[in-house]
């Protein structure tokens, strides 16, 4: 897992970035940072079935994910999917507090 500080320093390698999170309404200023970046952000989205229905639709090149989302999978077996399915890499990091 790389560290989300370090991704947010090297988030000009990336086009399109996914986020899921079990609370979708907190992530505002990940995404402002992301779209002040210049990156295009995917969701957020609450659910692993919506991430996966997202990238099915619209590659990224990236996710962040937190470790716990609504609906049957967590975090880490979203980021597995991810990354076996469409060669998406994800980090998994704690929702902040």
């Amino acid at each position: 897992m790389r560290d989300l500080n370090e991704l947010l320093e090297q988030c000009d390698q990336f086009s399109t970035v996914l986020i899921a999170r079990k609370s979708p309404e907190s992530t505002d200023s990940l995404v402002q940072l992301l779209v002040d970046a210049g990156v295009n952000v995917l969701g957020p989205v609450d659910t692993a079935a919506r991430a996966l229905a997202i990238v099915a639709q619209t590659p990224a090149d990236f996710a962040v994910v937190t470790p716990e989302l609504a609906g049957k999978r967590n975090g880490a077996e979203l980021a597995r999917r991810l990354e076996d399915t469409w060669g998406v890499p994800s980090v998994v990091v704690a929702p902040a507090a």
